[in-house]
């Protein structure tokens, strides 16, 4: 079965943009900061999404695009600027940054993105990640037919594999992380009940290494020599094996901005 990540995402900005109706009547507009530093295709893509889905719901985005040649004093003082401005109840700066920048300046209260320490904000692709499974096992601890499954999420990254893996081991779900270092990692994945990539290549996940009945969730993507987005596996490969899986484009990605923009709503109804 294919996980339509819109259809959720949907029903999530249904709620979102009468919450942002009411708001409005209270004089508060939702608006988030985005500031991206270079040209990379992928950030400027995302951006182009969060856009379109501030739109949709009645927020607003307000983009401050830098040069790659920015310095780090340069950025904190915009950072600065938007911590200090009422106007902006959310800040996101885009990664991937530049190894010389950092992004630890953003005010708690108006990290959307959830990445700083003791944010009080969920990962957006980590609640993205959560909502997609509850759609098929129900809230709290993640089960299948009642049982405890074991879950595999491939990949440690800090803007996606780390906070998945911590949000559902949160929830007391019983989790194995995969990544470049782990011994015989196809053993694992075989192995697993549920398999969440984060690898962003090509065939991470392939028929060869997974279970029948598995359920897949592929949040890792890239784009091939001819511009087509891909996820970490095949849909024509593993859509009769897997008993659940999200596509790419169309799976984790709408969730996400969606779980964005439930966050940069909860930050601005903290001013009523």
């Amino acid at each position: 079965m294919k996980i339509d990540g819109r259809t959720i995402a949907d029903a999530i900005l249904n709620s979102l943009t009468q919450e942002v109706s009411k708001l409005k009547q209270q004089g508060i507009t939702p608006n988030l900061a985005v500031i991206q530093v270079g040209d990379d295709p992928g950030s400027t893509a995302y951006i182009r999404q969060k856009q379109k889905t501030a739109d949709k719901i009645g927020a607003k985005l307000i983009l401050c695009h830098q040069p790659s040649a920015i310095s780090d004093q340069q950025l904190q003082k915009i950072i600065e600027n938007f911590n200090n401005d009422p106007l902006i109840h959310g800040i996101i700066v885009q990664r991937p940054l530049p190894k010389n920048l950092h992004a630890d300046h953003i005010r708690l209260s108006k990290d959307v993105d959830g990445f700083l320490p003791n944010s009080p904000y969920p990962v957006p692709v980590a609640a993205a990640v959560l909502m997609i499974l509850e759609q098929l096992t129900g809230p709290g601890p993640v089960k299948k037919q009642g049982q405890a499954p074991s879950i595999v999420v491939i990949g440690r990254g800090e803007t996606a594999g780390k906070p998945i893996a911590d949000a559902l081991i949160k929830r007391g779900s019983n989790v194995t992380i995969v990544h470049s270092q782990t011994p015989k990692p196809d053993d694992a994945i075989r192995a697993a009940d549920i398999v969440i990539s984060c690898v962003g290549k090509p065939n991470v996940v392939r028929r060869d290494n997974v279970k029948e009945n598995v359920v897949l969730v592929s949040v890792g993507i890239f784009r091939d020599n001819e511009g087509k987005l891909h996820g970490d596996y095949e849909e024509d490969e593993i859509k009769d094996i897997a008993s659940s899986y999200t596509p790419t484009p169309g799976g984790v990605g709408p969730v996400n901005v969606a779980a964005l923009m439930t966050n940069l709503v909860a930050a601005a109804s903290k001013l009523l």
